[in-house]
């Protein structure tokens, strides 16, 4: 049996684009049963003491001030936690600091903060053409300073030019690659075997085109394949809400939470450090609703099992999903035009006997033995329930993502 923990690893406060105080976000997250949340603002790490924010009629343009009705749901929600003072006719409360948050909300082994830091560059050319505009996000998970976002270079210079100023403690995620329009190549992925997480889902982005490309599902086939086939190690998909808003109206809207999530085992003490040891190892799974009792890889046998925590009335199908050693390792490229220029993508093709399904079961356990030929093998669970959200590029109905393993015989 597991020690399963439920962790959000990507949302944001008003300390950068959030909707929210993060004294909120903590509240809200804890009453749905979280054990740890990283609130990682963009571009900047909650250490400043002296950051207020006005009191405003209305959120106003992006990125969104503190508005009046949120104010209001959090002192009701929270008596006595804010710190405010008034200047004039204006109302202001100052922005928590983390370790401040952290001496409020962390109660141990039950529920703790991540520090951490979403480095964000935002139309950057990377360095291949200045008329094409790419979004790059870099989650920094137990990061403890800010980390200011480079802004020149290829999107593989710009990776390691932020993994070279964050802590040596800090474990890197690559937020939605297909954000905004598939921006980051997997190529980025597979040439870089030092990264270790990357989001599969994230239900901030979900309103892109579905399948525009190709979906996340064949964009993590294609990245573990090559991967693989280099000698390198497989690469962990998480799932993330993205959460700017906390409001009950827009909850489960693109950007609410409790949308998308990881489940981490932790049989130790509930740490950073062991979050993101468990995280590093890939001993976890990603979910926006299914919910697994047991994952258990026999690397005697090569054998990959899963067990499903079921819900009364609903009915579920295990995908065990692998790509063979001898796939086409020749990489076509084609252009794929959008709705505006400077988001045309020239991208990889991929091939059909990568990330095929080798086994279907339907029920609540299910186990797949690896063929000689497989590089590795991961699972997807599928319920019949409706996802929170429905929302193009987002599930249509709840799953779980089960961890790439590989074929003992080729490690």
């Amino acid at each position: 049996m597991k020690d399963w923990r439920k962790g959000a690893l990507h949302c944001h406060s008003l300390w950068s684009d959030g909707r929210a105080l993060p004294e909120m976000i903590l509240h809200t997250y804890r009453e749905l049963g979280y054990n740890f949340v990283c609130i990682a603002d963009h571009n900047v790490f909650q250490s400043d003491k002296q950051i207020w924010l006005p009191v405003m009629p209305d959120e106003g343009p992006w990125p969104s001030s503190l508005c009046q009705a949120e104010y209001e749901r959090t002192v009701s929600a929270l008596p006595g936690m804010l710190e405010e003072k008034s200047v004039g006719f204006r109302k202001y409360v100052r922005l928590k600091t983390f370790e401040e948050l952290q001496q409020t909300f962390d109660s141990p082994n039950e529920f703790t903060l991540i520090p951490g830091e979403e480095v964000t560059i935002i139309d950057s050319d990377y360095g291949e053409n200045s008329e094409k505009k790419y979004h790059l996000h870099i989650n920094l998970l137990n990061q403890t300073a800010t980390v200011a976002p480079p802004t020149a270079g290829s999107a593989e210079a710009l990776t390691r030019q932020v993994m070279a100023a964050a802590q040596p403690q800090a474990l890197i995620m690559i937020n939605h690659p297909f954000w905004q329009v598939w921006d980051v190549p997997p190529e980025l992925l597979i040439n870089m075997p030092e990264l270790k997480l990357f989001e599969i889902c994230n239900s901030g982005t979900a309103a892109m085109l579905d399948g525009w490309i190709y979906t996340q599902e064949k964009f993590w086939d294609f990245v573990l394949a090559h991967r693989l086939a280099k000698g390198y190690d497989v690469i962990y998909g998480t799932a993330s809400d993205d959460a700017h808003y906390y409001n009950p109206e827009r909850l489960y809207q693109p950007c609410g939470c409790n949308t998308a999530w990881v489940m981490v085992n932790i049989p130790d003490n509930l740490t950073p450090e062991n979050i993101n040891k468990a995280l590093a190892n890939g001993n976890f799974y990603s979910t926006c609703g299914v919910l697994l009792e047991d994952i258990n890889f026999d690397r005697e046998s090569n054998t990959l099992s899963v067990k499903v925590l079921p819900e009364d009335n609903i009915d579920y199908r295990i995908d065990f999903i692998a790509t063979g050693k001898n796939f086409d390792r020749i990489i076509a490229y084609a252009d794929f035009p959008a709705k505006v220029e400077k988001r045309n993508r020239r991208r990889p093709l991929i091939a059909d006997d990568i990330g095929r399904v080798v086994k279907s079961v339907n029920g609540t356990s299910g186990s797949y033995t690896m063929q000689t030929e497989d590089l590795y093998v991961r699972a997807v669970v599928y319920s019949d329930a409706p996802a929170k959200m429905q929302n193009a590029f987002f599930p249509k109905q709840q799953c779980a993502w089960v961890q790439p393993v590989k074929n003992s015989k080729w490690v």
